[in-house]
C-alpha cells in the first residue's frame, strides 16, 4: 500500500473545512491547490490578509476564505475557536513556531484537547520499504512514561488501521532486546508487548531497528522475532530518535512522508516549514483519513 493506492481509494465526501495558521510559503498553497482540486477541502486561512490574498491570487486558488489576524498568536486562537464552535473540521499549521500553534490546541476553556494524550504520527511510504511506515512520536511528548507510551501506541495503531484495514505489526523500539533499568523504554516496550501480544497483535519489545527491519539480523541475534521485515507501525524510545528516523528516510531514503496530530478533537496537521507540498498534501489526506 502506498499513497498513491490510498488517493485512489479515497471515497468521495463533501469538502472539510480546513483552517490553515500562517499560511506563507508556496509549498503549503500547492499543496492546498491540489487538495481543493481534489475536492478534498476548503481552506480557511488565518493570517495577514494582504499577504495571503497575494499567495491566493498568484497560485489561483478558488474557493477559498480568509480571516484577518494581526499577529501569529491571534491567527492561531481565532482558527482554533472556530473549530470549537464548530465551523471548522481541521486545523493546520502554517508558517509559525509549533509552541505558538499548540497554545491554543491546549486552552483548558476552549481548546481542541479530549483529555488523552496527544501524539504526532508520520507516515512515510518509499523504495526502501515495502509497504508504509508509521512512525511515532516525533514532535510532540518529551517526557515519556508507560502510560503516556501506550496512549501514543493506541494513537498511532488507530490511525493505522483505519488507513491499512488490516490489524498492524509493532515494534517498541529501543537499541537493545533486553530489558535493561538503566534504559527504561526497555521496560516499558516489554510490558507494552505483552499487553499488545494478549489483544492478538504481531509485535516486539524491546527491539532494535536492525531486527525490525532483516530476519537475518534477528536469526544473527539468535532471536524469534513476530515483526522483522513486516513491521506497520514503530513506537520510538523517545522524541530524538523517531525525529530523526523520519527526517534520516526524508533526505536519505526520499521517502514520501505526511504527518500529523492524533487524540485531539479534531485532526491537526502539523508540518515542518522544510516539508515539501507533497508532504504537505499527504498531511492533510492523513488528516481526512
Amino acid at each position: 500500500m502506498r499513497y498513491a493506492d490510498l488517493y485512489a481509494k479515497m471515497e468521495k465526501q463533501s469538502a472539510k473545512r480546513l483552517n490553515v495558521v500562517n499560511p506563507y510559503s508556496d509549498s503549503i498553497y500547492e499543496a492546498l491547490k491540489s487538495a481543493v482540486e481534489r475536492d478534498w477541502v476548503i481552506p480557511v486561512l488565518f493570517g495577514e490578509e494582504k499577504k495571503i490574498r497575494e499567495k491566493v491570487k498568484s497560485c489561483g486558488i478558488e474557493n477559498v476564505e480568509i480571516v484577518s489576524a494581526d499577529s501569529p498568536e491571534n491567527a492561531a486562537e481565532m482558527a482554533v475557536k472556530d473549530i470549537s464552535n464548530g465551523s471548522g473540521h481541521l486545523l493546520m499549521k502554517g508558517d509559525i513556531p509549533t509552541a505558538l500553534f499548540m497554545k491554543p490546541v491546549l486552552n483548558k476553556e476552549w481548546g481542541l484537547r479530549k483529555g488523552g494524550v496527544l501524539s504526532h504520527i508520520a507516515v512515510a511510504d518509499g523504495d526502501f520499504y515495502h509497504k508504509l511506515i508509521f512512525i511515532a512520536d516525533g514532535g510532540i511528548n518529551i517526557n515519556l512514561d508507560l502510560k503516556v507510551r501506550k496512549a501514543i501506541t493506541e494513537n498511532t495503531v488507530e490511525l493505522a488501521e483505519r488507513i491499512l484495514n488490516n490489524p498492524v505489526q509493532i515494534g517498541f523500539a529501543a537499541a537493545i532486546e533486553e530489558v535493561n533499568d538503566k534504559l527504561p523504554e526497555t521496560g516499558d516496550a516489554k510490558e507494552l508487548e505483552r499487553i499488545y501480544r494478549e489483544r492478538g497483535y504481531k509485535c516486539d519489545g524491546p527491539v532494535a531497528f536492525d531486527v525490525m527491519f532483516s530476519k537475518k539480523a534477528a536469526e544473527k541475534k539468535g532471536l524469534k522475532s513476530q515483526i522483522s521485515e513486516n513491521v506497520d507501525v514503530i513506537i520510538a524510545p523517545n522524541m530524538t530518535t523517531a525525529n530523526f528516523m523520519i527526517k534520516q528516510m526524508i533526505f536519505f531514503n526520499n521517502a514520501n512522508v505526511g504527518g500529523i496530530i492524533a487524540g485531539a478533537k479534531v485532526p491537526l496537521v502539523l508540518l515542518s516549514r522544510s516539508d515539501s507540498a507533497e508532504s504537505k498534501l499527504n498531511s492533510i489526506f492523513l488528516g481526512l483519513m
